[in-house]
């Protein structure tokens, strides 16, 4: 018998055993998505915002149902953070901007353990040549919410020279982390590399003007 909520009538069908199989969950994780929202209100504002932010597809899911969503893929999973971490590589990948919130989500709860190198080098090695900016800043506070320190200013060096969404996603960690950690200072490593900032959005240039005059 249907219930007054639609998400939880999707969600409840499914057992452990799905996350066997990540293209199956990516699936009902769209469905669930696209539950939470009006449809026919939502449709021809989330279709122009998918095509000029760079996602796949972005159907306007409310935080909290997200939160609901990766909250039932725990409670899923039970111990299994593993097939968790599959999900939020599969979901990276697909690159909605829903599934680009739930693989945050996830990086930043699942157990410690199974990041061989933490949830930044794990994000770090999920991004693209290009990302949503807030999608991006989303994630970053996310895991600095879960308490993980901040990367040491040689990881933040080989990022630089990785590629210029890395280099970008070093001064938005520093600014995100500085916050939650009432720091203010810069290390001169960490000052070089947000004055050799690879051009970006005027954000960027804000982030990186607003650590720059703080530490000075």
């Amino acid at each position: 018998m249907a219930s007054n909520d639609p998400l939880d009538d999707l969600l409840s069908v499914y057992d452990s055993s799905v996350l066997k199989n990540t293209k199956k969950v990516l699936k009902i994780l769209e469905e669930a998505y696209v539950l939470t929202v009006p449809g026919l209100i939502a449709k021809s504002m989330t279709d122009r915002l998918s095509q000029s932010s760079g996602v796949e597809f972005h159907h306007g899911t409310p935080e909290s149902e997200l939160r609901r969503i990766a909250s039932w893929l725990f409670t899923l999973a039970g111990e299994d953070h593993i097939a968790l971490l599959k999900v939020a590589r599969s979901a990276w990948k697909r690159h909605g901007r829903e599934d680009l919130r739930i693989a945050g989500l996830i990086i930043a709860n699942v157990n410690p353990s199974i990041l061989s190198e933490g949830p930044w080098q794990e994000l770090a090695n999920l991004v693209g040549r290009s990302e949503p900016l807030e999608a991006l800043l989303e994630v970053i506070e996310e895991i600095a919410r879960s308490d993980a320190k901040a990367p040491a200013d040689d990881v933040f060096e080989q990022w630089r020279d990785s590629s210029p969404i890395l280099h970008h996603m070093v001064l938005l960690i520093l600014r995100v982390c500085n916050r939650r950690d009432g720091v203010s200072e810069l290390t001169e490593i960490q000052k070089v590399i947000i004055q050799n900032r690879p051009h970006g959005p005027e954000l960027m240039e804000r982030i990186a003007e607003g650590l720059l005059n703080s530490a000075s």
